[in-house]
C-alpha cells in the first residue's frame, strides 16, 4: 500500500468510527428522554383515572393504558424511539379520556341545574299574584 491509499483507509476509519460513535451516542440520550416521557405518560394516565375516566370515558382510558404498557415495553427493550412516540400517544389519549370525563360531569351539572330552575319556575308559578 502506499502512503496515500494508505491515508485514505485511516481516513475512512476515522469517518466509520466517528459515525458509529454517533449513532450510539444518539441511541442512549434517547433513553432519559423516553423515561421522562414515559413518567409524563404514567401522570397523565392518574390524572385521567382519578377525573373519572375509567367510568366516563373506558374505551379512551383504555386505549391510554394499552400505549402505556407498550411504551413500557419498549423501554424495556430498549427500543426509545418506539417508548417516545407510545408514550406520547398514551398521553394524548390519557389527556382526551380525561377531558371526556370532565365533560360528562358538566353536562351531569347542566342537567341538574336545567331541572332545579325547572322545579323553580312550577314554584313561581303557583305563587298568587
Amino acid at each position: 500500500m502506499d502512503g496515500t491509499a494508505q491515508g485514505q483507509c485511516r481516513l475512512a476509519f476515522f469517518w466509520i468510527t466517528l459515525t458509529a460513535l454517533s449513532v450510539t451516542a444518539c441511541a442512549s440520550s434517547q433513553g432519559p428522554v423516553a423515561r421522562a416521557k414515559l413518567t409524563q405518560a404514567e401522570r397523565a394516565f392518574d390524572e385521567a383515572q382519578q377525573a373519572s375516566a375509567a367510568i366516563n370515558a373506558p374505551t379512551e382510558l383504555k386505549a391510554a393504558e394499552d400505549r402505556l404498557k407498550d411504551a413500557k415495553e419498549a423501554v424495556a427493550k430498549k427500543s426509545y424511539e418506539r417508548a417516545i412516540r407510545a408514550a406520547e400517544q398514551a398521553s394524548v389519549d390519557a389527556d382526551y379520556a380525561r377531558a371526556r370525563a370532565a365533560n360528562h360531569r358538566i353536562n351531569q351539572m347542566v342537567d341538574e341545574m336545567r331541572q332545579s330552575i325547572r322545579v323553580l319556575r312550577q314554584e313561581i308559578e303557583r305563587l298568587p299574584e
